[in-house]
């Protein structure tokens, strides 16, 4: 009896036991799932090595346009940090009324940083810690602190006579040397601010090196938040990788049709090696009369999605900023059947942003790339994927390592090659003539970079 009594036991309690542990492990485990896929992030971080190495004749280092500086979610309000970028020391903060705002990083009272040790004072101003000189976000205004009504400071401006010898001028009368000298007198103190815009999750900040366009963009970045809305993506997940080489070679890419052969023809080859990828390629200015006529795609859903996005985004303010590509990925099994995956319409904007609009029969996902020069030869690569809410948090995930797989390839080549500066092209091959005409686009992002990197930057 006593053996029957316990068996029963066992055999009501096992049953119980088995629920309990599912109705308990699988929430867990889904959690887990959920906190690591839901916003995948891959950090190449701890593989950084810093771009040391000479590239050869280069074109200057930083470019004008607009560079992705910081994720929104990672500036509260309140925030205020320091940051290096583009041969440019700033201070980025945000204010208590949202906006982030980007200045000058020292103080032009004693030289301190701003972005360290700074506050946020009246709203939308940074306070020195050095002294407590306050400069509005807004303007760049140097203003008096405790003063609500933004009374800009004026003070007597002094320079060194010769200050790397530290020559001194003696007086009339010979009786003192002088090592500095008044160049303004109760002159209004501020410092640069840098115009900056909040889209698409990340602060972009627009860069130039002629100070009659620091405060007034050329063009304005694509805002993705309609076009997301009107198909239901959210942000699923980036990726963050370092690449040593010219900023200019990231880019390239996009008008680089002959090398998907090369180097992009595997993605899943490790799991399933007889499915192989191939690619078909077209770039091509914004600018071009025959853009629309050119990029046509015998799809008629392709097409008509790719009309809408030239349409959509393309304008004449930004057009000669533009160059448009369109990718088309296959999928060839046993190196026979070819299977259509899906194309790509492409905006490269400016010298390091682009959006990638993916349409498929299967799925729709997009990407917001940058590259943002960190020094002159290494380069943060950022890329963005936002899907569908059908696909499922590990698809998108998987989706953008094989981003990341592709970006592997190019690096090998990056981080190993010299800026060809002295080019060899076969002008009847339309691979090379997409080459040279987007070299050409892209150098008018050059223009006074040379004079700025040759004062403000020691290399």
């Amino acid at each position: 009896i006593c053996i029957f009594f316990h068996s029963k036991m066992i055999t009501d309690y096992l049953p119980l036991t088995t629920t309990t542990l599912l109705l308990t492990v699988i929430p867990i485990f889904y959690f887990i799932y959920r906190r690591i896929f839901r916003y995948f992030i891959f950090d190449q971080r701890a593989k950084v090595t810093k771009g040391k190495v000479s590239r050869g004749k280069c074109p200057p280092f930083f470019p004008n346009g607009w560079f992705w500086i910081i994720n929104s979610c990672d500036l509260k309000t309140g925030d205020v940090k320091a940051i290096s970028y583009c041969g440019r020391d700033v201070v980025l903060f945000r204010g208590t009324n949202g906006k982030p705002y980007v200045l000058d990083g020292f103080c032009p009272h004693m030289g301190a940083h701003l972005g360290i040790g700074g506050k946020i004072r009246h709203g939308t101003c940074i306070e020195c810690p050095f002294h407590g000189w306050t400069f509005d976000g807004e303007t760049g205004d140097c203003v008096l602190s405790g003063i609500e009504s933004k009374i800009i400071r004026t003070a007597d401006k002094y320079e060194y006579h010769d200050i790397e010898k530290c020559t001194a001028v003696p007086t009339n009368d010979n009786t003192m040397n002088f090592y500095l000298k008044k160049v303004n007198e109760q002159e209004e103190i501020k410092i640069k601010r840098y115009i900056c815009r909040e889209v698409n999750g990340s602060i972009l900040a627009w860069y130039h090196s002629d100070e009659k366009l620091r405060e007034h963009p050329l063009y304005e970045p694509f805002d993705m938040a309609n076009e997301l809305k009107t198909y239901n993506m959210n942000a699923r997940g980036e990726s963050i990788n370092y690449v040593n080489c010219h900023v200019q070679e990231i880019p390239e890419n996009g008008a680089d049709v002959r090398h998907f052969d090369f180097l992009h023809q595997s993605i899943i080859d490790i799991i399933f090696p007889f499915f192989k990828f191939s690619w078909s390629m077209l770039s091509e200015r914004a600018t071009n009369p025959r853009l629309h006529e050119l990029m046509t795609h015998p799809n008629p859903e392709v097409n008509a999605y790719k009309m809408r996005l030239l349409d959509t985004f393309i304008n004449d303010s930004n057009r000669p900023y533009i160059n448009v590509l369109s990718l088309n990925s296959y999928l060839q099994i046993f190196g026979k059947h070819k299977i259509f995956i899906f194309n790509a319409t492409g905006f490269q904007m400016g010298p390091s942003v682009v959006y990638l609009f993916l349409w498929s029969p299967y799925f729709q996902v997009s990407f917001f790339q940058t590259v943002t020069p960190l020094e002159k030869f290494n380069q943060r690569v950022m890329h963005r994927i936002f899907s569908t809410k059908p696909i499922p948090y590990w698809l998108s995930a998987l989706m953008l390592m094989g981003e990341v797989k592709q970006l592997f390839s190019d690096m090998n080549i990056w981080n190993n090659k010299i800026f060809g500066a002295k080019l060899s092209y076969n002008m009847k091959n339309d691979a090379d003539k997409c080459l040279h005409s987007w070299r050409n686009w892209y150098a008018q992002f050059y223009e006074g970079c040379y004079d700025f990197q040759s004062k403000s930057l020691s290399w």
